[in-house]
């Protein structure tokens, strides 16, 4: 997937673990002093790289956030593939259940899930991935996750799929800003209600008629 701020892409191995490096750096950074705070002085300290090497690959912090938002998307992509190869034959609503489980498990327990998953999460804040393909609506997140149930989990298609996912994402977005505003951990109840939005919402659109 594409990412404009990308000056340069590694290829010896070398490279590549020195830009893992510097994006686990930015992850654990953004748990502890937050989006507005980060610099690229500070991620090249903690990775242990001259600021000259960020900007070798990063145009700067919004290229090297938006590298880290789609490593998270990769992330999120490959822990569904595991759940839906344990779980067997998927509904929608039970499919929308996966989603929230996997993303609430990395928020708890990825370095800078909790602060900037796939965007800015404030309000006008920016999103850190590209945009999407799809005429009908459709974001990259949206695109790929309902592509991944379709073509890998074996999931029917549904009506209008792009706006439907996208405010699936939407409404898992509310619920778990919520969920987590108090808590790293994130509220259990709150999760729930989020759960059964998702599951009661996925039930109607996925029905016949």
């Amino acid at each position: 997937m594409d990412n404009p701020g990308v000056r340069r892409r590694p290829v010896q191995k070398r490279s590549i673990d020195r830009v893992e490096r510097i994006l686990d750096a930015c992850a654990r950074l953004l748990d502890e002093v937050g989006l507005d705070a980060l610099t690229i002085v500070d991620v090249a300290r903690r990775a242990e790289v001259p600021s000259g090497t960020i900007y070798q690959f990063f145009d700067g912090k919004t290229g090297m956030l938006r590298e880290l938002a789609l490593r998270n998307l990769e992330l999120l992509l490959v822990r569904l593939r595991r759940r839906v190869a344990a779980e067997g034959p998927l509904t929608w609503p039970r499919a929308a259940e996966l989603v929230l489980a996997e993303t609430v498990e990395m928020r708890r327990t990825v370095p800078g899930y909790t602060v900037v998953d796939f965007a800015d999460t404030r309000p006008g804040g920016p999103t850190f991935l590209p945009p999407g393909e799809a005429q009908e609506g459709g974001d990259v997140l949206a695109e790929r996750l309902y592509h991944f149930a379709v073509d890998e989990a074996g999931l029917p298609p549904l009506p209008d799929p792009y706006r439907v996912t996208r405010l699936a994402i939407q409404a898992t977005a509310a619920a778990l800003q919520l969920a987590f505003a108090a808590s790293p951990q994130g509220d259990p109840a709150m999760i729930e209600q989020g759960r059964r939005l998702l599951r009661a919402y996925f039930a109607d659109v996925s029905s016949p008629g």
